[in-house]
């Protein structure tokens, strides 16, 4: 019997909502061996910055609240990210594949490889990244202004950003596959040059006319293929949908979005 199952909330979702079903299938995973495939998208423009970054030195926090755009801080790292048009994926699991047999580095790795195998299948010519400079890392710079190692480019920009969390049971990972980007509100909601956010970064409308389902089918077997398993479509329950919308008024919190 697979213990793997998909999700794809067909309904564009709040910051508070998709960032609370992220870390309740992550809590899921401590109780047995498990693993999750998410799609999901978002119910306006929103920032989210990574658990540890300083607000005020990482978002326009004014400009993101006088527009009504969302925000939040996830419980990964990594850095600020602009989800609009785009793929949000989230791969939860405490089963070994990803998580018993190998450490952040290679599970970061092994699901690079799925996404990269899924981007040339879809007849785009991605690349793994070797990685920047270990300044940037350290800096306030937007995720998608320069790359990481075993991040995904095309023709020498960024076009895939990833985040992870695991502790003693399980791994948390979802990113950002960006289908068009509006480089005018990145830049405004982040302080970050514009000229320079389109000298990094691309995204799948700039390079391929695939369309948007047939990315998520040509990721699912990607992945499908990856684990060797069947894949369940996970329904929730109503427990499910009761402990999500809980969780969700910690992500709505500005105890946790501005507590650094």
């Amino acid at each position: 019997m697979s213990n793997w199952y998909f999700i794809e909330d067909k309904k564009a979702l709040s910051p508070s909502l998709n960032m609370a079903i992220d870390e309740y299938l992550f809590n899921l995973c401590h109780d047995k061996s498990i693993g999750f495939f998410r799609i999901y998208s978002w119910d306006r423009p929103s920032f989210s910055i990574g658990v540890s970054q300083k607000v005020s030195k990482v978002i326009n926090l004014n400009y993101i609240e006088e527009n009504q755009f969302g925000f939040v801080r996830r419980v990964t790292g990594g850095k600020t990210v602009l989800h609009n048009d785009e793929i949000t994926y989230s791969i939860v699991s405490s089963e070994e594949k990803f998580f018993r047999d190998n450490d952040l580095y290679k599970s970061y790795s092994l699901i690079a490889d799925i996404i990269l195998k899924t981007l040339i299948n879809s007849g785009i010519d991605a690349v793994l990244s070797e990685g920047s400079s270990s300044l940037l890392s350290r800096s306030n710079n937007p995720c998608f202004s320069f790359p990481t190692p075993n991040e995904i480019e095309v023709g020498g920009k960024k076009i895939v950003g990833s985040a992870q969390k695991r502790d003693k049971h399980a791994l948390l990972q979802h990113g950002s596959i960006p289908l068009s980007m509006d480089f005018k509100l990145y830049s405004a909601g982040t302080g970050f040059s514009e000229r320079a956010l389109r000298q990094s970064m691309t995204t799948v409308r700039d390079v391929s006319t695939i369309r948007k389902d047939l990315l998520i089918k040509n990721f699912y077997i990607s992945f499908e293929e990856f684990v060797g398993k069947n894949i369940i479509k996970y329904e929730y329950s109503e427990k499910d949908r009761i402990e999500i919308r809980s969780l969700a008024k910690k992500y709505e919190s500005e105890k946790w979005n501005l507590n650094l």
